[in-house]
């Protein structure tokens, strides 16, 4: 009887997770500001209901070569038909010329935009944009 229990919940958890879709990961490609910078973002449904979002880019060039006063990377979330959220800022290491950043949200279908900016805690991206791709959890 236990062993008939223990494999009906082994079963029930292999079909959970069967129909999970795992992550779903987009190509981050640089812009005209900072070509040659490319890297992925992945978004995970966790088991909340929201979303952990994971950013890796690289060959990512220092802010400061993209204009004059900017000093950091700063990733916003912009849902449809909504202002740009700062979602925090992006991990840079000017030695390997990378970033990383990771972050949780409620939106599963957003626009990720990383932004070049005078100071890291700034309210609103600027025009001096890095990369930007639509994601959604449901690809």
């Amino acid at each position: 009887m236990l062993r008939t229990l223990s494999l009906l919940v082994t079963l029930s958890l292999l079909l959970a997770l069967g129909g999970c879709g795992g992550p779903a990961e987009y190509a981050l490609v640089g812009s005209s500001r900072a070509a040659g910078s490319d890297g992925t973002v992945t978004i995970e449904e966790d088991e909340y209901g929201n979303y952990d979002v994971e950013v890796e880019i690289e060959f990512l060039p220092p802010p400061d070569r993209l204009g004059d006063g900017l000093t950091a990377y700063v990733v916003w979330i912009i849902p449809a038909n909504a202002p740009a959220q700062r979602a925090g800022l992006l991990a840079y290491d000017p030695d390997d010329r990378t970033g990383h950043f990771r972050t949780h949200t409620s939106h599963s279908d957003f626009t990720l935009k990383i932004t070049a900016e005078r100071t890291p805690t700034t309210s609103s991206p600027s025009d001096v944009v890095v990369t930007s791709r639509r994601v959604t959890a449901d690809d």
